[in-house]
């Protein structure tokens, strides 16, 4: 019995540590989901808010705080982490998820349409 208990918790300890070092998703949702969005949705905690709403999440023990760009791109909100540098020195990140106007489905082409038999 001993044995099981000892493979058990190597089994658990394995687990542990490849969702820690599992890359995050980068999930994306539209922008006006911001203020009601359901983080345990994506295995999220809030662990901060302020007066813009949530300014840090933690998925999978690891933390995301929130960032927008105030610049000539469209407006956004994600929430990202440092996950080291690259060989040139620049600092890498990992986003969690983005939340920005989403683009309205194309239509199928007469092709594809076709194809799945419509």
């Amino acid at each position: 019995m001993e044995t099981l208990t000892y493979q058990t918790s190597l089994l658990e300890r394995i687990a542990i540590a490849l969702e820690l070092g599992q890359s995050a998703p980068n999930y994306q949702a539209d922008l006006s989901q911001f203020h009601h969005f359901d983080w345990s949705g994506i295995g999220a905690t809030i662990e901060s808010s302020d007066r813009d709403g949530v300014a840090a999440v933690v998925w999978r023990g690891n933390r995301y705080p929130r960032r927008s760009a105030s610049n000539k791109f469209q407006p956004a909100i994600w929430f990202s982490r440092s996950v080291g540098k690259d060989d040139d020195g620049n600092t890498r990140y990992e986003r969690l998820i983005t939340f920005k106007q989403l683009a309205e489905p194309e239509p199928l082409p007469e092709k594809v349409r076709q194809i799945q038999g419509d």
